[in-house]
């Protein structure tokens, strides 16, 4: 029997966590950096700020010889002072407070897919392919307290907008079950010899996404987006120079870690007081394929009592599994961490680079006592 089917959704009114006093970013067109296409330097985070009572925090900074002085407002001279680390708080919207998590109902989602499946029955044995082609995009995959803590801006939702943090875009299954056709029957060789029965379980799926986040200077735009960075993502993005997919370099097994998944020279420090190119979910992490098998031998000693014997193999090839670098299944929160020290990368920093894998093959032996 074969189907095939085209599966979506719509979700509207969804949960969404963001930073309500989060400070207005610079401007494109007031940005000093962007003709330049410069990255904040150490220089640059040598600013003044000056306070009169009554009145809002002053910053002045010099950026390339020209000087910039702000108040509270998002000007370039209070962004900067945010992004070299001065204390957002006198500089936010609500002036005398903090960080102000606001949860609200205005995300939304769609999903697309193509699922197929066949299954065929020959004999004693049964057989079960399926393949998913799909595709998940939101603008918050997760709108519960915990949240997905990455929403950068919060005067641009559209931005956010992308691959969800769980999609993954391929999905193939194999299982089978075959009831070995040896010593049928209900003699004394059925007992011994007989009632064996073999099944298999096939994977292989593609990796879900993850953001690359700039580790150098993390609030590079100065906004003071703390639940951003209170959930462990980032607070800006990497800029990205060149095709991630082109020239990635090979890795040394020896060295304790896996396959780069992208081309490391591809991306730089974000021009300086923006959130960074790269986007949110912009690369994924690496595929993996497993097979597991498993083998039974059922005693049968009357109608309503039995003993199965097991025997288990996990991951049955033994062939390495790469884990994930960051995002929902990983423990980077989302994040595969621009941390290179430096821009351009430094070799030997293992900047995206695997430091994880699956487990390797696991054989196990079962006793069940069935009644």
């Amino acid at each position: 029997m074969a189907t095939i089917s085209y599966v979506g959704s719509k979700g509207t009114h969804l949960g969404r966590k963001h930073e309500f006093n989060q400070l207005h970013p610079v401007p494109a067109a007031q940005n000093p950096y962007i003709p330049l296409r410069a990255s904040i330097s150490t220089t640059d985070c040598n600013i003044n700020e000056s306070t009169t009572l009554g009145a809002p925090v002053t910053a002045t900074a010099t950026i390339n010889g020209v000087g910039y002085t702000g108040q509270t407002g998002g000007q370039v001279a209070t962004n900067l002072a945010v992004a070299c680390g001065t204390d957002a708080n006198p500089f936010r919207p609500f002036r005398g407070y903090a960080d102000i998590t606001r949860l609200d109902s205005e995300a939304s989602s769609s999903y697309n897919a193509l699922q197929a499946q066949l299954r065929r029955s020959v004999g004693s044995l049964q057989l079960n392919v399926s393949y998913t082609f799909s595709h998940s995009i939101d603008d918050a995959s997760d709108g519960g307290l915990g949240g997905d803590g990455g929403i950068l801006n919060a005067y641009s939702f559209p931005s956010f907008r992308a691959a969800s943090n769980f999609d993954q875009r391929h999905l193939f299954n194999v299982s089978s079950i075959y009831d070995l056709p040896f010593f049928k029957g209900s003699g004394l060789q059925n007992k011994l010899l007989g009632s064996w029965e073999l099944s298999g379980i096939g994977l292989w799926q593609t990796g879900i996404p993850f953001s690359v986040y700039n580790g150098i200077l993390a609030d590079n735009a100065g906004l003071g987006n703390g639940v951003a960075s209170n959930t462990g993502a980032g607070q800006s993005y990497a800029d990205v120079i060149s095709n991630p997919h082109h020239n990635i370099p090979q890795f040394d097994p020896a060295s304790g870690f896996g396959p780069f998944v992208a081309n490391p020279k591809a991306y730089a420090n974000p021009v300086g007081l923006t959130l960074g190119n790269s986007g949110r979910n912009s690369l994924r992490n690496p595929g993996r394929w497993n097979i597991d098998m498993a083998l039974f031998k059922h005693f049968a000693i009357k109608e309503s009592m039995a003993i199965e014997f097991r025997a288990e193999g996990f991951n049955i090839f033994n062939h390495t599994e790469f884990g994930p670098l960051g995002g929902d299944h990983g423990g980077a929160a989302g994040s595969g961490g621009f941390s290179s020290g430096t821009s351009p990368f430094v070799p030997g920093s293992n900047f995206l680079q695997v430091g994880t894998a699956y487990n390797p093959r696991i054989l196990q032996l079962g006793a069940k006592f069935l009644f």
